[in-house]
């Protein structure tokens, strides 16, 4: 859901995860909680609000992923929100900062953690022209880059629930709102594994 923080999608995440019964849920949040003036939150509370989810998902037989938040592009990003909101850090140093967490966070609970900030990282034209959102081919990106880190693990007929915001939302974006078109949800059901040599384990499925 646009505009929606870690409290926002805690207080939904039993009615649109746990009620679903998935095998996984893929979390993506944090532009809201670090860039959008009226949901920010303090790292702390960022934190805990990630930890509940992780926590919750386990107790109900879910399996957790994280991921970074990626890098935006901070002039047209300025445009819209005030620079001074940021502080001395800027948006990507106050990202940066929330990043260093959350791979602290997936390290000590033994989460996977998707890292699309490395991807963004290496691929710049990932981000929209506002600054913040995805291109088509940033949703594509984001997909691989979750996906890849449950391969090892993923098995047939499993199910996946995507939580997050705009992004997850898919803002911009052809089919935006479900898992059509050109969204992160989209392109991860498009996935398919690559053959394997013969004698190697047996391929994964999305």
């Amino acid at each position: 859901i646009g505009g929606q923080n870690t409290k926002q999608g805690k207080a939904r995440f039993e009615a649109d995860v746990v009620a679903l019964k998935p095998d996984y849920v893929f979390i993506d949040f944090g532009l809201n909680d670090t860039l959008n003036e009226p949901r920010f939150l303090p790292l702390d509370t960022f934190i805990a609000n990630l930890v509940w989810m992780v926590d919750r998902g386990r107790t109900a037989g879910i399996k957790p992923v994280l991921c970074t938040i990626h890098r935006v592009t901070e002039e047209p990003l300025l445009k819209r929100h005030r620079r001074e909101s940021y502080g001395s850090e800027g948006p990507n140093g106050k990202i940066a900062r929330y990043n260093a967490a959350i791979r602290q966070l997936a390290k000590e609970k033994d989460v996977p953690l998707a890292d699309f900030a490395a991807v963004v990282q290496r691929n710049p034209s990932a981000v929209s022209a506002d600054g913040v959102h995805l291109t088509a081919a940033g949703s594509r990106l984001l997909a691989q880059c979750f996906f890849d880190t449950v391969a090892p693990e993923l098995q047939s007929h499993k199910t996946i629930v995507c939580l997050g915001d705009s992004v997850t939302w898919g803002a911009g974006l052809k089919g935006a709102g479900s898992a059509e078109g050109e969204t992160y949800p989209a392109f991860l059901k498009q996935i398919r594994p690559v053959a394997i040599p013969s004698g190697a384990p047996p391929p994964v499925h999305s």
